[in-house]
């Protein structure tokens, strides 16, 4: 499968920055937040990074107006999901609010989605199981300390199908970025 549409639920500074990178390759992005108002600072937040992909890194400004093009809105977590091929969760690290956004999503997304968490402090095999696709999750960490292609490390859980990383790390190589793989072993 290639990767067309991506939505990303969650706009703090990580969700949004990831976003704006995949949009900036002119990808379909969806943002998801549950509150308006955090979906208008995330319109900012896409400004400051256009800014900055302009300043820092030589995108002109066709570039990132092109690439802010490329993105939709939604506080409605069926219609953000609604055909994303990669659904990356970026919401707060608190265990009981990501299992029950799963709980949801699990629902409602696409068959074929790919779930990407991009948690740093829980246990990907937690959230692995809550997804209810164990089959089709990793966990991943982007940096973009290098410049705007940056670097996606994908973390495999032991259930994770091997085409299913194939599909994430063929797609983060499409954007430039520089991709590592870390496969977590069956922990007893």
């Amino acid at each position: 499968m290639k990767i067309k549409k991506v939505t990303v639920f969650g706009t703090g500074n990580f969700g949004a920055r990831i976003a704006f990178h995949i949009a900036y390759h002119k990808i379909d992005v969806t943002v998801y937040d549950q509150d308006y108002g955090l979906l208008e600072e995330a319109r900012t937040k896409f400004r400051e990074f256009a800014d900055e992909y302009v300043n820092k890194f030589s995108a002109t400004p066709q570039d990132v107006e092109t690439a802010l093009a490329y993105i939709a809105y939604s506080m409605d977590i069926p219609e953000a999901a609604g055909n994303a091929h990669l659904i990356i969760e970026a919401l707060p690290e608190d265990l009981a609010v990501k299992k029950t956004f799963y709980n949801e999503l699990k629902i409602t997304a696409p068959k074929n989605a790919i779930f990407a968490s991009t948690s740093a402090g829980l246990d990907p095999g937690e959230l692995s199981k809550a997804s209810g696709r164990a089959n089709k999750f990793v966990n991943f960490h982007f940096s973009q300390e290098s410049g705007p292609t940056g670097t996606l490390i994908i973390i495999s859980l032991p259930a994770t199908d091997p085409e299913i990383l194939k599909t994430i790390s063929n797609f983060a190589e499409e954007l430039g970025m520089q991709v590592t793989i870390k496969k977590l072993e069956q922990q007893d």
